[in-house]
């Protein structure tokens, strides 16, 4: 059963039924262009909009971007959630709304591969803290919040199926002033990882990582850059998962997609590029890099977000939780 909590749902939930068949047409677009399950603009009235539409109360229109960041296990829908949301904000409620993922703020493969030569080659294995340019992020956040009308700024893009940052002139292209930033990424506002992390999770960690190096810069980065970076959020939203047992599915799901679009997103290139599409045995062991950090999440985002959104197993959204508001 669904279900809302919080003093959100007494006031905002009526959102005008007008508004609500202009936008359908504009939902579609965005799952079509995202390669989304379709059915998933039917959660526009019980989801999207109401949503959208108390994210719309909290901007901070001609005072710089509310930044909202959004965590969630791997493959929970986040990208999708940020994007239908975004798409709403802008042509709902005439809100300059973005997205800013974490996975296009990844280091270049050569980056990557100099710093894990200098710390452990676990570290050229995109994914946890240590392999995303967090300088290049903290000055698009501060560059942002002074962007003015007309002022027109570029965000890099990743491309995961080459393993690289995709070049210059395929930027993403934002013009200012922005009022929402929605920023994503599966370890978006993670904490430092608590207790005794000697001991490995997974074999990954038992084999590669035996005297604990990379599990310690790690958590060191958490508690240093990735702090600093995660301090930019206004709003912190956690997509929950039921459990970690059904991330590696989520993933897999993911890839698939990926997998069978590729000619789509490459178009003629594709015979010539060095593609990085993972089998399914090779994502078993990728996903061992992002295990211990999803767990610990899993663990204490609940009650460190400001809104909850728990997921069934079918990444399905069954419960809201917004902060009760004086």
């Amino acid at each position: 059963m669904f279900k809302q909590e919080g003093k959100f749902n007494e006031v905002n939930l009526n959102v005008p039924g007008p508004l609500s068949q202009r936008l359908r047409f504009e939902v579609e677009q965005t799952l079509g262009r995202l390669y989304a399950d379709p059915s998933l603009v039917d959660q526009l009235d019980r989801l999207y909009l109401p949503f959208a539409s108390w994210l719309s109360e909290k901007a901070r229109v001609g005072r710089g971007p509310l930044v909202v960041g959004l965590g969630g296990a791997q493959g929970c829908g986040k990208t999708t959630f940020c994007n239908v949301i975004s798409r709403i904000l802008n042509k709902g409620f005439e809100l300059n709304c973005i997205v800013l993922s974490l996975d296009d703020l990844y280091s270049t493969r050569h980056e990557r591969l100099k710093f894990a030569s200098q710390t452990t080659p676990m570290f050229s294995v995109r994914g946890v803290p240590g392999t995303h340019d967090v300088s290049l992020a903290l000055l698009l956040f501060e560059r942002l919040k002074n962007l003015k009308d007309g002022e027109v700024m570029k965000f890099p893009c990743f491309d995961k199926s080459v393993d690289d940052r995709k070049p210059v002139h395929l930027w993403q292209e934002v013009q200012g002033p922005v009022d929402v930033v929605l920023f994503e990424g599966w370890c978006v506002g993670a904490p430092p990882m608590r207790g005794n992390i000697q001991h490995p999770i997974n074999a990954l960690e038992a084999n590669m990582d035996a005297d604990c190096l990379w599990r310690n810069k790690v958590n060191q980065l958490l508690k240093d850059d990735y702090k600093k970076l995660f301090a930019k959020i206004d709003l912190m939203v956690w997509m929950q998962a039921p459990s970690y047992d059904v991330v590696y599915g989520w993933r897999n799901k993911q890839e698939r997609v990926l997998e069978s679009h590729l000619h789509d997103i490459h178009g003629v290139l594709l015979d010539t590029i060095d593609l990085k599409v993972m089998s399914s045995d090779e994502l078993k062991e990728f996903m061992q890099y992002y295990e211990r950090l999803t767990r610990h999440m899993l663990a204490v985002m609940p009650e460190r977000a400001d809104v909850l959104l728990r997921l069934n197993r079918e990444q399905g959204v069954v419960e809201i939780r917004f902060p009760v508001e004086h």
